[in-house]
């Protein structure tokens, strides 16, 4: 029946297309900016947003890195999702769900969802996703792994039944890299294609590698209103200064993380707006615990490095000050978040660790991406740790280079040291399943350590808040002031610049940010 669907759905296209483009010229590829004057108000057409990293794939499953995240989110839905405006874990895909015990759940999913490709998606989809495909990469092997076993009961019914009990098993599906896929689009058509076909508001036009990526919104979306906006289009400009100037330009209509240092031209210019919210992102600098040729493996040192940072000094220095210092692992605006002192800046103290190391004279290297925050707090490393007699060597490469090398065996990737960060959803399983389970897929650290494998599991499945809350405070004491895989740094404020008027782009605390329903109301 879907192939059915499928095929009058393409013929119906095919003839609509023939009587909408005789006689006309196609769409420009490239960004067409603003329209004709019309001399009443109307939306936009065209919306442009400049980022700052570098777009790479249209694939769920491949990264995690942010800037494809987000759009990414433009043309796939997820089971769940955070409700940016409430903040609260609700249904996108799934109508209702329940938990029958921590280990077995109940999901419904909404009716009458229609993917691009015009079939209805229905419970197969949602198993050939979790159960087919989503073990075969590291950005969702994790959460696949949770699942002993995934029943059908109907076209809209699935349950879910745990290895382990979780009892926000619910948030598990918000993660972005679980994105619905249609099995019957990969079934009639090449992997490269099929997987541009999701449910969201907006469908696959056209990438540009280093350029761009566009998108048209999907006339016969189910899930959420058609868009007033036609075409959706990110711009990649690295430079903060650049986006800035393109802003004030009228060349684009949103840029991301605009520098510090205008956001007062933001904020003064009656035609532009500052859009803030603080971010849910921890950067760190990371050790390779795998890596027993180096100094890095061992503990002590470890505990010198975390002991020898000044944060205040870093956030400064990263961040123009725009960034709270973390004295723990765990994201601030988590559940069962503790505030501990973690391990405070105490310089004559790395002084005595290093000294009793021998690491006077050390050369040590360290990787990171490009992008200019993580350099930033890398030259700041060096400079800080030059007081030691340590000189650090700095490695960058893009985002997801550097995922490749930090999730590669990390007994013969060579990584000693690495500055990266990490962006959980918002339950607390979710903050230390990928990064700090023995099998996690962004395990960068390559912590292997089967006491901190049961207490996550453990602390998953506790239905005692009491008995949760300490089991929670137990992990953040252990992997924060003992074993050290992370020195957390700080958790920055994200900010959009924006033209005066857009609506519905929306901050997301876990960089996920939405633009779902972004449009501007114009009058030429």
């Amino acid at each position: 029946m879907k192939k059915i669907l499928a095929l009058l759905l393409a013929l119906a296209m095919i003839f609509s297309l023939a009587a909408c483009t005789s006689g006309n010229e196609p769409a420009p590829a490239e960004p067409s900016g603003g329209e004709e004057p019309s001399g009443e108000p109307h939306y936009k057409e065209e919306i442009v947003i400049g980022m700052a990293d570098e777009f790479t794939t249209i694939d769920p499953m491949e990264t995690t890195a942010e800037t494809n995240q987000i759009v990414q989110d433009c043309t796939h839905d997820l089971l769940t999702d955070t409700n940016l405006d409430t903040m609260q874990n609700e249904g996108e895909l799934v109508d209702h769900w329940e938990m029958i015990d921590p280990t077995h759940w109940r999901f419904v999913l909404k009716e009458g969802v229609k993917f691009h490709d015009g079939t209805i998606l229905d419970t197969e989809d949602v198993r050939w996703t979790l159960m087919e495909r989503a073990p075969q990469f590291s950005t969702t092997s994790a959460y696949a792994a949770k699942i002993k076993e995934f029943t059908i009961v109907d076209d809209l019914t699935f349950d879910i039944e745990l290895v382990n009990g979780d009892v926000d098993f619910n948030y598990t599906f918000a993660a972005n890299s679980l994105a619905i896929l249609s099995k019957e689009a990969f079934e009639s058509m090449p992997p490269e294609e099929a997987v541009k076909i999701g449910t969201g508001p907006w469908m696959f036009e056209e990438f540009v590698s280093g350029d761009y990526v566009s998108l048209v919104r999907f006339e016969d979306c189910t899930l959420y209103p058609v868009p007033n906006t036609k075409r959706l289009v990110f711009k990649m400009i690295p430079e903060a200064s650049d986006r800035m100037i393109a802003l004030e330009n009228g060349e684009v209509d949103v840029i991301m993380s605009p520098s510090a240092t205008d956001y007062n031209r933001l904020i003064e210019d009656e035609n532009l707006q500052l859009i803030t919210e603080t971010g849910r992102t921890q950067n760190f600098v990371g050790f390779n615990l795998q890596n027993d040729k180096s100094i890095v493996s061992n503990q002590k040192f470890r505990l010198a490095v975390a002991k020898a940072i000044n944060k205040e000094d870093m956030v400064i220095a990263a961040w123009d000050g725009y960034a709270q210092v973390s004295t723990n692992i765990h994201c601030r605006d988590m559940g069962y978040y503790h505030d501990i002192e973690g391990i405070p800046y105490d310089p004559d103290g790395a002084k005595a660790l290093f000294e009793e190391l021998g690491v006077d004279g050390m050369t040590i290297p360290l990787v990171t991406s490009d992008a200019a925050h993580r350099q930033k707090m890398a030259t700041e490393l060096q400079s800080q740790l030059s007081k030691y007699g340590i000189t650090i060597t700095i490695e960058t490469m893009q985002n997801s280079a550097l995922t490749e090398l930090n999730t590669s065996d990390g007994h013969t990737n060579g990584v000693e040291l690495y500055i990266a960060s990490w962006t959980p959803g918002k339950n607390a399983d979710y903050m230390y399943r990928n990064p700090m389970y023995s099998t996690g897929g962004r395990n960068y650290s390559h912590l292997q350590d089967p006491e901190i494998d049961a207490l996550i599991d453990a602390a998953a499945g506790e239905e005692d808040t009491a008995k949760r809350s300490a089991l929670y405070l137990e992990l953040q004491t252990k992997l924060t002031c003992e074993i050290i895989p992370w020195v957390p740094i700080a958790q920055p404020t994200l900010t959009f610049g924006a033209v005066a008027g857009i609506t519905g782009a929306k901050i997301h605390p876990g960089l996920v940010h939405q633009f779902k329903e972004v449009e501007m109301l114009v009058n030429d």
